[in-house]
């Protein structure tokens, strides 16, 4: 796992939360937040060392639209929001196959 990008890893967890629907606040959920800001901090490296950019940064407006989505259904103030979560999986993907 280690040598994986950390978009895959973010992915393949937010993934695994889809997958199971937690019906409270779980363990998977935490751990995908983790991931997208390691892949948040990835990107930004990389935008400091590219120097900066308008396409880096939308890309890390839209990463930020997908860690406020996931946080929202960590922490939702009532059901679980899976449809929204769905979508920011599809941004999420597209930005690991930017990213690559």
């Amino acid at each position: 796992m280690a040598s994986e990008e950390p978009g895959t890893v973010a992915l393949r967890a937010l993934d695994e939360v889809l997958a199971q629907r937690p019906r409270k606040d779980d363990h998977r959920l935490s751990l995908t937040t983790q991931c997208l800001c390691v892949f948040r901090d990835h990107v930004i490296e990389r935008h400091r060392r590219a120097g900066a950019s308008g396409e880096t940064g939308a890309r890390l407006v839209r990463l930020n639209s997908v860690l406020s989505v996931v946080l929202g259904c960590h922490f939702p103030l009532g059901d679980v929001p899976w449809d929204e979560l769905e979508r920011a999986r599809s941004w999420l993907c597209d930005l690991v196959a930017e990213a690559s």
